[in-house]
């Protein structure tokens, strides 16, 4: 049943808005790559890793905007309700929502990613991180709206989580200039990331989820 409603999800979000969405990102990650070159090694080595934060950062960006077309107009309209009223448990309902924006998102942001990746020469490290904290970012978004009751505080929603994200970047690249460690840049950014999924996820409840108001 979930798959059958994530399917209905990407159905509705992945259209022309998606593709002009698609588009942008590509345009700009064309501007990083072919513009932003230059300085010794090292420095090249740091800038390949901020510019596949770059990428995060406009995936959490599409990932808010498209959540406004299926979790937010979900619940606002008590649809929400009316899946946990007809037994849909908290784990499905976040998995539906999850699941379909994570994979809308990744799709948006595709072909932007494969130019990072004939461009960059991107180990399997960085790889990983990109994948795991775009997933991260996107449990992040589901949980603050699943939590939200206030509606009108969805519209700052994307300069929030664009805020975060530039904590965890500079966060990790401190790490990283001081141990000159990857492993210790990535344990960072998903300890961060840990930490406020596990906050979020223990605030999530039945009422928070039902209760809205806009």
């Amino acid at each position: 049943m979930v798959m059958k409603l994530v399917i209905n999800d990407l159905r509705k979000l992945l259209d022309k808005n998606a593709a002009l969405m698609s588009l942008m990102a590509l345009i700009c990650s064309f501007m990083a790559l072919y513009f932003g070159d230059g300085g010794s090694q090292e420095i090249n080595k740091v800038m390949n890793i901020v510019k596949i934060d770059g990428i995060l950062i406009l995936f959490v960006m599409f990932g808010v905007e498209l959540s406004k077309n299926t979790l937010v107009d979900d619940k606002i309209s008590k649809k929400l309700e009316f899946l946990l009223a007809n037994g849909l448990s908290i784990k499905k309902i976040l998995a539906k929502y999850l699941f379909s924006i994570y994979f809308a998102t990744l799709i948006i942001v595709l072909p932007s990613l494969i130019l990072n990746l004939v461009k960059l020469d991107l180990s399997l490290n960085i790889g990983i991180n990109l994948i795991t904290s775009s997933f991260l970012y996107t449990l992040i978004i589901v949980f603050v709206i699943l939590n939200t009751r206030n509606m009108n505080k969805v519209n700052s929603l994307q300069i929030r989580l664009i805020g975060l994200s530039l904590v965890v970047m500079i966060s990790s690249t401190l790490v990283y200039n001081f141990t000159n460690s990857l492993p210790g840049y990535l344990i960072t950014k998903l300890l961060i990331l840990g930490s406020v999924i596990i906050i979020l996820g223990i605030n999530t409840n039945k009422e928070r989820i039902v209760v809205s108001y806009y």
